[in-house]
């Protein structure tokens, strides 16, 4: 009885410590940091990086885009029919350069 009790406790604690949509406050204190630490240096960064070269200005950006923007998820065509099987719609939207799809 008392090792159910136990583990019950340890569960509340758990999902008390770490609620979804609850950011990590060490991570915010280090995004903040890191923020300021761009901010403060944004003149230095912006020369730095028109001394680059082309190739290496935009390898510099790509990587920074990484710490900026979301990471996609790759969808699988396996995905995509595990999500129909379950019962969601899978759109499918097909681009073309030149604006009509009659080639195709």
């Amino acid at each position: 009885m008392a090792f159910t009790e136990n583990r019950e406790l340890a569960s509340r604690a758990g999902k008390l410590g770490t609620r979804k949509g609850v950011g990590n406050r060490v991570t915010n204190e280090v995004r903040k940091s890191f923020q300021l630490l761009v901010e403060k240096n944004l003149e230095r960064l912006q020369n730095d990086l028109d001394e680059l070269e082309p190739k290496d200005r935009i390898r510099f950006i790509l990587e920074m885009a990484k710490f900026i923007l979301p990471t996609l998820q790759a969808v699988s065509v396996d995905d995509l029919r595990e999500n129909e099987a379950q019962g969601f719609n899978v759109l499918t939207i097909n681009l073309t350069t030149n604006g009509n799809d009659a080639d195709n």
